[in-house]
């Protein structure tokens, strides 16, 4: 890369790599050869510091120093298409983790810097969900994600040396 590396996430199996930085660029890397295979501009970022890719591969998301979310479909992108589907501009400060849930209906943003910095967006219809976590719970300077492999739960640990534990109904047979 031609500056910093500050995000990395494995695709199409694991034969590919997906990293972005300093520059604002996507690149993404062929494992086999060890060769980059695709570099294009994040569209908006001047910084890129978080990245993540569906587990299917079909999308990828980046996070910027600006706090706007990007969200891609890969094979769009590797074809030329630099539009992202959809820009997330909920929130304000630099993005820190991003998850896409096991079927990519959901994706877990998060802000280090922002107090209960964090957003849940239901990918088909690229909302962000109004009503989550809701006033009575505090995520604190949330640090951490995930969602459990059928997503029936959601982890995020914050500053405040917790680690707190959702359960999404909607998956709670998964």
């Amino acid at each position: 890369m031609n500056s910093s590396v500050r995000s990395l996430a494995f695709a199409n199996g694991g034969n590919q790599l997906l990293s972005s930085g300093g520059d604002g660029h996507v690149y993404h890397w062929d494992l086999g050869t060890r060769k980059c295979i695709h570099k294009a501009m994040d569209d908006g970022s001047l910084a890129g510091i978080s990245l993540c890719t569906s587990r299917d591969s079909s999308l990828f998301a980046t996070g910027s120093t600006s706090g706007i979310v990007n969200v891609y479909k890969r094979d769009d992108f590797l074809g030329g298409k630099r539009k992202p589907l959809k820009t997330i501009e909920n929130l304000t400060t630099d993005v820190g983790e991003m998850k896409f849930n096991h079927d990519a209906q959901i994706l877990a943003i998060t802000s280090r810097k922002e107090r209960n910095g964090m957003r849940l967006v239901h990918v088909p219809s690229f909302s962000v969900f109004q009503n989550w976590p809701g006033p009575r719970f505090s995520l604190h300077y949330p640090r951490c994600l995930d969602f459990s492999p059928g997503s029936g739960f959601l982890s995020v640990g914050h500053t405040g040396g917790k680690v707190l534990l959702y359960k999404l109904h909607h998956y709670q047979n998964a």
